[in-house]
Formats: structure tokens, sequence, C-alpha cells
């Protein structure tokens, strides 16, 4: 008699209890009578990084054969770096799905198609589904239903329906949907209808590489029927134009957006706006009701100035965060939109203070923000500014523009990010608190690293 099979069954559920599928499958093999005691699970996680013998299809088979019939897997998790058979990738996720599976993690090449069972777009027990990376999705069956499911996470999956559109199809069938992430949207490679609707979406991520270049060669709109969505951090390149823009609940949202000309684009800000092949008036009229912001690129700041004239009224919005990488972008856009914000409260700077290098001008404000009338009714009771260039005369000169004109400001933090001298942390202390302060209620808080 082995040493397991001689354990009493609660003890062998407490060491179940801490073991992943992979470990329980070994102790099956070691202990008979725990197969029927062990009828779920808990995660059973596949990785071709591991060690097994012979080939990876072959080991995942066998571990998947070393479950009963009466057992129930939880969380199943598939990752491969070499192109798996469909067929085989098809059977596995048949066999899980058969067994009531609730967390679905695929994270395999595709090749020229979707290696996925019809089944999977058909199951009552799916809650969260996860597919990546470069599968390609060209169908979807009419009778597709996942009540379950409340989580959806495709990482560079391409939909290319030939018929009805595969994506749409997909998230009419989820009607619990409720977090949807698309990581490595590149929608001009789509074929696809231009619509993603959800009435019971909840939160919306999408993202792709912006460094990598755009080439767009046809035309594009895409439409968000979203009405229920509450948070959106959306980067990806403005399509030609965006028809319908449905977000009437958001409350947050983080935005990169990056216009294109001519529908190319290789790398560099655009600073003319005659030659743009995209609009997105419609979106931004479209996030109006946010209470928070933030704008996460200087091509969202260059995108915002050139569209200024359709930036709505953003009555609802408490807390703008700017964050970007390039100190040297003008930040054109900004009275134009701290106009539109009266109940604004916090103003956090997270990328670096924008100022006029002095062999530029005279003045270390520059224009674009030296004349910002709008300073003086801003409602902001709190601002939040790093320092990128401990310090810098320029530096100093913005925060003292700022200063002297937020007649409602509160609180003012300043965060040094560089490694710098007591002396200088001294320095930087006494000329800040010295700075002359157009509300009289104002404090400043300094912080070094």
């Amino acid at each position: 008699m082995d040493r397991m099979s001689g354990l009493a069954d609660e003890t062998l559920n407490v060491i179940m209890g801490f073991n992943g599928a992979t470990e329980a499958a070994r102790v099956l093999t070691l202990a008979k009578r725990f197969r029927n005691l062990h009828t779920v699970v808990g995660s059973l996680n596949l990785d071709d990084i591991n060690d097994f013998h012979g080939t990876f299809s072959e080991f995942v088979s066998e571990r998947l054969g070393l479950l009963e019939d009466n057992q129930f897997v939880r969380r199943f998790s598939l990752k491969a770096r070499a192109i798996l058979d469909p067929a085989d990738i098809a059977q596995w996720l048949r066999d899980v799905l058969k067994r009531g599976v609730v967390d679905v993690s695929l994270h395999i090449h595709g090749n020229n198609g979707a290696p996925l069972p019809l089944e999977l777009f058909n199951s009552r027990s799916v809650g969260m589904l996860r597919l990546g990376r470069h599968l390609v999705i060209s169908e979807v069956p009419a009778t597709a239903a996942l009540p379950a499911l409340e989580t959806l996470v495709l990482d560079s999956v391409r939909f290319h329906a030939f018929g009805d559109c595969a994506f749409q199809a997909f998230l009419s069938a989820c009607p619990t949907l409720k977090d949807l992430t698309i990581n490595g949207w590149f929608w001009e490679t789509w074929r696809w209808g231009g619509m993603l609707s959800n009435n019971s979406l909840q939160r919306l991520t999408i993202t792709r590489r912006m460094q990598s270049g755009f080439d767009g060669f046809d035309y594009q709109e895409i439409s968000f029927q979203t009405p229920s969505l509450r948070y959106l951090d959306y980067t990806n390149f403005v399509p030609d134009a965006y028809p319908v823009v449905n977000l009437e609940s958001l409350e947050e949202a983080k935005i990169d957006l990056q216009v294109v000309e001519d529908r190319e684009w290789f790398g560099e800000l655009l600073e003319d706006p005659d030659h743009l092949s995209n609009n997105p008036t419609n979106f931004i009229e479209g996030i109006k009701n946010v209470k928070s912001l933030t704008l996460s690129s200087s091509s969202t700041f260059q995108t915002l100035y050139f569209f200024r004239e359709s930036i709505p009224l953003f009555e609802n919005l408490h807390h703008l965060t700017m964050r970007h990488s390039d100190m040297r972008i003008c930040w054109r856009f900004l009275p134009f939109l701290l106009s539109k914000t009266p109940n604004l409260k916090t103003l956090h700077i997270e990328g670096g203070l924008h100022y006029a290098q002095k062999s530029e001008s005279l003045d270390y404000v520059c224009k674009c923000v030296s004349e910002y009338s709008c300073l003086s009714s801003c409602a902001v009771e709190f601002m939040d500014i790093n320092l990128w260039d401990d310090g810098a005369e320029g530096e100093m000169e913005q925060i003292k523009h700022f200063l002297g004109k937020l007649a409602h400001l509160e609180l003012l933090k300043v965060h040094s990010l560089g490694s710098i001298s007591d002396g200088e942390k001294l320095r930087i202390t006494n000329h800040l608190l010295m700075l002359p302060r157009a509300s009289p209620k104002c404090k400043v808080e300094i912080s070094f690293r």
C-alpha cells in the first residue's frame, strides 16, 4: 500500500486543496481511492514551457485522460508557443466544457483560422474567457449563447467573417457580459461591421502598440453602442468616423488617441490638421458625462487641439489627469478644455511640466500656458505635479504661474522624481514655499525620492 492510500479522506482533501491540477493528476496515479473522492479539479494549468515526456499534445491528452468521468474542472488554462493541431485543441475544449468549466484561458497561436469548437460559443458554464494569441475567428454559430460569460479578454484576436459580423455575433451572445478587454486591436485588419454593441457591458479596455505605425488602407467607421458602460480605457488610432457613440453611463475614461494623415502614420506627431483622414468628433462629444478623465499621451493633446471646436461641456468632470512623455509638446488644447469644465476639482500632471527653454524664449512660461486666462476662473482645488528636471528654473516658473492664477486652489502637491542632494532639496522647498499664491487657503506639500 502506498503512503497516500493510507491517509484518511479528510487529510487527502486538505492535501489536494493545495495542489494544482497537474499535481493532482500525478497524485491520482498514486492513490486510486482518491479519484472517487476528489470530484472537482480547481485548476488545470497546462503550459509547454514545463517539463514533460513526449510531445506537448500527448502531455495534455494524457493529463485530461487521467480525469474520471464524474470530475469537474473549474479552471482550464492552455499555453503553447508552437502551433497545435486545431483538432486536438477542439477535443480538449470539448472535454473541459462537458465538465462544467467556469474559467477558460487559451494562449495559443492560430494558423489562418480559429481552432475553437463551436461548443465553446454555447457554454452555459463559462463565466470568464481569455482568447489569444493571433487567433482568427471567422464563424460564430447563429445559435451562440453564453449566458454566464461576464469577463472576456481578446489578445491579438482577429475577426474575419465573410458573411455576418462574427465579432458582433459574439458580443450579442453574451447578455451578461460586464468586462471586455481587447489587447492588440488592429481594427484595420478586421473584416467586420464596425459596431461594438452590448447593453450589459460596464468596463471596456482597448489597447494597441502605437509605435508600430499605421496603414489603414480602407475607409473604416467604428461605433460604440454601450449604454451601461461605466469605465473606458481606449488606446488606438482614430478611424475615419464614429457614427454612433452611446456612452451615456460613462463615469471614467482614459484615452490615448492618434490621428493620421491620408490613412497613414509613421511615428511622428502631426502638426498640420489640414490633411487628416479621420474624425474623432463624435467620440469626444460622446464622453462628456465622465467624472474622471485621463489624457494618456501627447498625441491626445494634439488631437484635442485639432478638434477643439468639438470639446463638449464636461459638466460632471471632477478629476483630470494629463499623462505624457514629451514635455516639448505644447498644451494648446488645455484652455479650450478647462473652459468647458466648470466643476473640475483635481488636476494631476503626471508627465512633467511643459515650459520653454531659455534659448527659445526670454519667458520660461510657454505662450500656450501664459495666455491661459481661464486659470483665474478655474475651479481646481487640488493639483498634483511631478518635477522631471530637478526643479529647473523653467519648472519653477511654470508652478509660479499656476499658483498665481488658480484662485480656488487649496493644496498643491509637488513630487521631485530625480535623485538630488540635500542642498537641492532645500533650495526647491524654500523656492516653492515662497511663491505668491492667488488663493490664501492654498498649502504646498513637497516630496522627494
